[in-house]
């Protein structure tokens, strides 16, 4: 995460599933599009097996369905996903 072209700082802490920064991080880009409607982006980091972490603009970390989207969430691809990603959901 960015903060005006600067790392933001951020740590993640797992045993309170919270992100901290020593910057506040904002919707700089490379990570993030100003004039775009995107302000989540997803992670591999699975919560259970029905949940993922994603992430807001602004550091915030939330656990959210695997199974719901809208229209400002986004992902992009960090690796190749395997065939057994691919089938796991059928």
């Amino acid at each position: 995460m960015v903060y005006r072209g600067c790392n933001a700082g951020g740590v993640w802490d797992p045993a309170n599933r919270s992100a901290h920064y020593r910057i506040m991080p904002d919707k700089d880009s490379p990570l993030w599009k100003a004039h775009s409607q995107v302000i989540y982006w997803w992670t591999d980091t699975e919560v259970g097996e029905d949940k993922a972490y994603r992430i807001a603009y602004n550091g915030y970390v939330l656990a959210v369905p695997k199974r719901g989207w809208g229209d400002y969430w986004a992902y992009r691809c960090v690796c190749e996903p395997s065939k057994v990603e691919l089938t796991r959901g059928k």
